[in-house]
C-alpha cells in the first residue's frame, strides 16, 4: 500500500500547489478510490475571491465533482466491488452517520454527526463510505461520471421544489448549474425554457442544452422574456443559478416568477442583501432553497442524474470545454476563472 499521494492545495491566494501528502485517512467501513476525473466548481474558485489577500491555506484537497475507480472495499459490502467505476457523492452519503433523524429519511447532506473530512478529488486518491458511491454504466466515461454531481444538484432542486410538467421555466445564468437546470427542465417536461447568459459560449451551450429562448444579462431582459413566454404573467418556475458575491440574480429570479409561482434558489449568494419581501408576499411566490442532494420518492438524486446522463442523446457532457492534468491544475483554475478563454466547465483528468 502506498504511503503518499500527489494532491493540489490552495495556498490561500487562489494558487494551487502540488504536494506530496499522506494517503487519505481510511476509517473503518470506508472504501478507497483512485480518482480519474474531477470538475472544478465555482465554489472552488470562490474560496479566494480577493486574490491579493492571503486567506487560510488548505490542508486537505478540495474538489467534489468526482469520478473514480474502487481499489479497496470493506469486506461487508456486497453491492459494489473492486474495479467498479463510480460517481462519488462525497458531501453527504459518503460521510454520513446513518443513524440521526436526517439520515433515517435519506437526507444525508444534513447529517448531524458526519465523519471528519478525508479530502476531495484534487488528489490521486479519495476515501468515502460505500453509500456515497454510485456505479456508472459501462458506456459512460469519466467525463460523464464527473458531471453526475453538478447535474444531481439541479435534479434535487427541481424534485424538492416540485417543478411540474408543462411549466414555463426560467433559468437565471448559464454556467454549470444553470446549464444543468436547463437539462433537467427539459427532461422533466417543461413547456418552454428561458435562460440568461453573460458570455457567448454560455449562450451557445444554453441553446444546445435545450433552452428555447436565451437572453443576455442586461437588467430586465430576462424578466421580460419570461413574461412574454407565459401570457405576460412570468415563468411558472424560475431558477437562480448564479449566486456568488452579488445579489442581482436573486432579484431577477423573483421578478421573473409569476404570482403563485416557484423560485428555486440554487446559486448561493454569499453577501448580505437588502431585499423587498413585500412584493413576493403579495404575489404569493414560493421561494425554495435547495442544496446538494438526497433521497426523494425512494431514489437518490445521483441515480436520477446517472439515468439522464446515460442517454446517448443527453448533451450535458458538451459543457466540458477544457481538460487539464493534475500537475497542470493551476492552468485549469485560471482557465475556469477567466471566461474570456471560452471556458464553461473545466475538468482535471488523471487518465
Amino acid at each position: 500500500m502506498r504511503e503518499t499521494m500527489l494532491a493540489a492545495l490552495d495556498d490561500g491566494t487562489g494558487k494551487y500547489i502540488l504536494n506530496d501528502l499522506p494517503m487519505p485517512a481510511m476509517p473503518e467501513g470506508y472504501a478507497l478510490m483512485r480518482v480519474h476525473q474531477t470538475g472544478i466548481c465555482g465554489s472552488d474558485l470562490h474560496l479566494t475571491t480577493d486574490r491579493s489577500q492571503k486567506n487560510e491555506s488548505q490542508t486537505l484537497p478540495g474538489g467534489h465533482e468526482i469520478a473514480g475507480e474502487i481499489i479497496d472495499m470493506p469486506a461487508e459490502s456486497n453491492i459494489l466491488k473492486v474495479g467498479d467505476r463510480v460517481a462519488i457523492e462525497g458531501i453527504g452519503a459518503g460521510k454520513a452517520c446513518f443513524s440521526c433523524d436526517y439520515c433515517n429519511y435519506g437526507q444525508w447532506r444534513h447529517c448531524e454527526y458526519k465523519d471528519e473530512e478525508t479530502g476531495g478529488g484534487f488528489a490521486e486518491f479519495i476515501t468515502r463510505k460505500p453509500a456515497g458511491l454510485f456505479k456508472i454504466p459501462d458506456h459512460m466515461d469519466w467525463t460523464d461520471a464527473a458531471l453526475v454531481e453538478p447535474l444531481a444538484v439541479s435534479v434535487h432542486g427541481f424534485r424538492y421544489a416540485g417543478m411540474k410538467p408543462d411549466n414555463v421555466v426560467g433559468v437565471v445564468g448559464s454556467a454549470t448549474i444553470g446549464l444543468s437546470s436547463i437539462v433537467v427542465a427539459k427532461e422533466f417536461g417543461a413547456r418552454e425554457i428561458i435562460a440568461s447568459a453573460r458570455y457567448p459560449q454560455q449562450a451557445e451551450a444554453a441553446k444546445k442544452m435545450g433552452a428555447d429562448v436565451v437572453t443576455g444579462s442586461d437588467p430586465g431582459e430576462f424578466e421580460e422574456a419570461c413574461r412574454e413566454a407565459n401570457s405576460g404573467k412570468g415563468a411558472d418556475f424560475v431558477v437562480e443559478s448564479i449566486g456568488g458575491y452579488q445579489t442581482e440574480s436573486f432579484n431577477q429570479a423573483v421578478s421573473a416568477t409569476r404570482s403563485q409561482g416557484t423560485m428555486l434558489y440554487l446559486g448561493g449568494v454569499k453577501v448580505p442583501s437588502v431585499f423587498d419581501m413585500f412584493d413576493p408576499l403579495l404575489r404569493e411566490i414560493k421561494i425554495i432553497s435547495s442544496n446538494c442532494y438526497g433521497v426523494i420518492d425512494g431514489r437518490h438524486d445521483f441515480e436520477v442524474a446517472i439515468g439522464i446522463l446515460s442517454s446517448i442523446s443527453c448533451p450535458f457532457r458538451d459543457i466540458v470545454t477544457h481538460t487539464f492534468a493534475l500537475n497542470d491544475i493551476q492552468k485549469g483554475i485560471d482557465t475556469a476563472w477567466d471566461k474570456t478563454t471560452g471556458s464553461i466547465k473545466v475538468h482535471i483528468s488523471q487518465g
